[in-house]
This record gives structure tokens, sequence and C-alpha cells, in this order.
């Protein structure tokens, strides 16, 4: 029991710092609440999930995206969102994502409800946010072996010489949390995918479901 009130003090004096909890930290307070017999601090679940959010949310609203005829590329949001989608559907139960054919048409069904047509003819290919997005920090991938440099490579060499991508394990802990994982998918369309001219473009199509569906009535 001295060892859960340490592991407590230590968790409340982040809390008043204004601090985040680690992942590691907040699993042994689950492991000690266990061995003691004790209920799970809610509160401090609570707490590292606030503070995680408000870390990521941050980190996307910051992550490296080029533009196209000065329209931003939204490629990597776009992906982000297809992860989460594969997360909340049990597509990926562990914290490891590869190139499946299902993520692929994900992505592109996304890609081509949220990019702009004044950009592309067709949406940016997967390989190129699935290996950019290492540069902002909390995506990563598992190498077969020795990463190449040079230029974005191709989605074949990605399916043959990449195991697995994967994020930070707070995301990932995050991410199991179906508030917090649609409240993170939220803040990613609202902040990342839409403007005034896909908020027309997403109502224009749901006005047309709703009049083929008034049609076939």
């Amino acid at each position: 029991m001295e060892e859960l009130d340490k592991a407590y003090e230590t968790a409340e004096m982040l809390k008043a710092l204004d601090l985040p909890i680690s992942k590691d930290q907040l699993e042994n307070i689950e492991r000690l609440e266990k061995e003691n017999g004790k209920a799970h601090r809610e509160d401090l679940r609570f707490y590292f999930y606030e503070k995680c959010y408000a870390n990521y949310t941050k980190r996307i609203m910051n992550i490296r995206q080029a533009k196209i005829r000065g329209e931003v590329i939204v490629a990597k949001p776009v992906l982000l969102l297809a992860i989460i989608d594969g997360i909340g559907s049990e597509i990926f139960c562990n914290n490891e994502f590869s190139l499946t054919e299902w993520l692929e048409a994900r992505y592109v069904m996304l890609m081509q409800q949220y990019m702009k047509s004044s950009q592309f003819d067709k949406p940016t290919d997967i390989s190129n946010p699935f290996w950019h997005l290492q540069s902002d920090g909390f995506w990563h991938l598992r190498y077969c072996e020795e990463p190449q440099d040079g230029a974005t490579p191709s989605k074949r060499w990605l399916k043959e010489k990449v195991s697995y991508a994967y994020f930070d394990d707070d995301l990932w802990l995050l991410l199991q949390n179906k508030v917090w994982r649609l409240k993170l998918r939220d803040y990613i369309v609202e902040h990342k995918l839409t403007d005034d001219s896909w908020l027309g473009k997403i109502a224009a199509e749901g006005l047309g479901a709703i009049a083929a569906l008034l049609l076939a009535a």
C-alpha cells in the first residue's frame, strides 16, 4: 500500500503542476490498485486523457503539410482519420498499422471527401503521408531493414521494407477510449480538413443523398 500511496502522491503533484501523467505511471498505478484490491482512481485516468488530448491536438495542429497551387495538401490528416476509423472498427487491435487494402481504401474514400479538386486530378498516394508523417514525431515506422534516404519511397517499397507504423504509446492509449477517440477525430476534421468550401460540398452531398432517398421512397 505504501508504494501505491507514493504513486498517488507523484500523480497528484503532477496534476498540481498541470503536467502530464505518463502511460507508464498510469499503468503502474492501475497495477498497484489491482494488487491492493482498490478501485481505479478514475480522476487520474481522466486527467491522463485530458492532458494527452491537449498534447496531441497541439502536435496535430502543427503537422508539416506541403502546398500545391497555394492549397494545403490534406493527406496527413486524412491518413490519421483512416487510422482512427480502423481503430474504432477494430480493424487495428494493436498499435501496428500496415499498408493493407482496407487502410488504402478508407484513405482514398476520405481523400475524395476532403481534398480540393483544385489540387489534384486524383488523391495523393497513401505512401506519401505514411512516409512523411514520421517527421511530426508521434508516428513511427518499424523497418524490416535499414531505411532508405532521399525521395519518398514507393508503396511497394513500404509494403516490402516496413513491417508496420505505430503511434506514441500515450496516443495509442488515448485512442482506446471511444469518447476521446471521437473527440480527436472531430478536432482533426474541424481544424485540419474543414473550411467553408468543404462544408458546402459535404452539405450538397448530404442533400443529394436525402433527395435520392425521397425519390426511392
